[in-house]
């Protein structure tokens, strides 16, 4: 009877067991898996937020050189390069991969 009884249980036992290990290890999986996406989407955040600054400086900088390059006191060569610039701005911002 006690063989019969040992027979049954441990397999049941083992089987519990198992399945707790296993539910164990899924949840701290899940939980750093969330703590890694919280971390990323934070990362994520500051990486647009620096992005905006960064064009509102080129855009501050194409408006300065645009009244530079209009200015009829700054000579035709200093504006023909600020115009060369703006065109080099406008191309590099129009490759821009990260879109918002």
């Amino acid at each position: 009877m006690v063989g019969m009884v040992l027979r049954l249980g441990l397999p049941v036992l083992i089987l519990l067991v198992g399945t707790a290990w296993f539910a164990w290890s899924s949840y701290r999986r899940a939980t750093l898996a969330e703590r890694s996406v919280i971390e990323l989407t934070g990362e994520t955040k500051a990486l647009v937020q620096e992005v905006r600054a960064l064009e509102k400086a080129v855009a501050a900088a194409e408006q300065g050189l645009r009244t530079l390059s209009s200015h009829p006191s700054v000579p035709r060569d200093v504006a023909v390069t600020a115009d060369l610039t703006l065109a080099d701005i406008r191309r590099l911002t129009e490759r821009k991969e990260l879109d918002t």
